[in-house]
């Protein structure tokens, strides 16, 4: 099975490429990793004072990145973008590992034991 899995840097650098005004990675901006599971986000102020989120998530199996940026004063949702990631992409930035579920770590282990 494949999951997520990224750090500043990694999500800094894929945000860059959708949001051209990004500030600073070690000054301006916020990463945020979520308990119990693998989703993560990165938080940072627009030049026009808006608060503004970039959110990557699998849903179904497919990587996406949301990216939100609100007004600074009143809240209300200013732009909202969904990005489609391609797990290529991913698995070439290093932000997708495989791993073994504990079923298949088990189904294995019979595997070998049972004799033939």
């Amino acid at each position: 099975m494949l999951r997520l899995t990224a750090n500043k840097t990694k999500l800094y650098a894929l945000v860059a490429e959708y949001v051209k005004d990004l500030p600073p990675m070690r000054s301006g901006t916020t990463f945020i990793k979520y308990p119990r599971t693998k989703d993560c986000a990165l938080e940072w102020v627009t030049q026009e004072w808006d608060r503004a989120s970039a959110y990557l998530s699998a849903c179904m199996g497919k990587p996406l990145l949301s990216i939100l940026v609100r007004d600074g004063d009143t809240g209300k949702i200013k732009k909202r973008d969904i990005h489609r990631l391609d797990l290529q992409g991913l698995r070439e930035r290093g932000m997708v590992e495989e791993f073994t579920t504990a079923v298949e770590k088990r189904r294995a282990e019979r595997e070998r034991t049972e004799p033939v």
